[in-house]
C-alpha cells in the first residue's frame, strides 16, 4: 500500500503512516484508482523520520574531573583548557588569550562545574 500523502510504501496492517503519521484508513478505499499517480513531494523535510534512516550519532562523554583540573589550570595562566576539552573552541581561545577572561570566566566555569551545571558543546552535562 502506499500513502496518499508522501508516498511511502506501507505495509497493509498499518493504521497510521510511519513517516508522515496520516492515517492509512481513509486511503484504503482510493488506494485503486490513484495506483498510476506519482507521489506528492513533501514540502518540508520534517515529513520524514531520518532516524529510521540513520540513527543519531552518540556525544562523546566529557567528564568533569579533567575538566576541574583543567579549569583549576586556569588560575595559574592556562585559562580556557576545560572550554576546549569540552568542545567550545571559540571562547576557549578566548579564555586563554585572556588569562581566562581576567580570572572571572575561569571562576564562573569553576563555580558551574563543581554545582555540575557545566555544558559541553551539545549541551550535554559533565559526567
Amino acid at each position: 500500500m502506499i500513502c496518499n500523502h508522501c508516498g511511502a510504501n506501507l505495509s497493509p496492517d498499518e493504521k497510521v503512516c510511519s513517516y508522515c503519521r496520516c492515517e492509512v484508513e481513509n486511503m484504503q478505499a482510493s488506494q485503486q484508482t490513484i495506483q498510476t499517480i506519482q507521489p506528492q513531494i513533501p514540502v518540508s523535510p520534517n515529513h520524514y523520520d531520518y532516524n529510521r534512516i540513520m540513527p543519531p550519532v552518540q556525544a562523546v562523554p566529557h567528564y568533569k574531573k579533567p575538566a576541574l583540573i583543567m579549569c583549576l589550570l586556569g588560575f595559574f595562566g592556562l585559562g580556557g583548557l576545560h572550554r576546549l576539552y569540552s568542545g567550545k573552541i571559540g571562547t576557549g581561545l578566548l579564555w586563554l588569550f585572556t588569562c581566562g577572561l581576567f580570572g572571572m570566566g575561569t571562576l564562573i566555569d569553576l563555580i558551574l562545574i563543581l554545582m555540575n551545571s557545566f555544558h559541553d558543546k551539545d549541551g550535554n552535562l559533565l559526567q
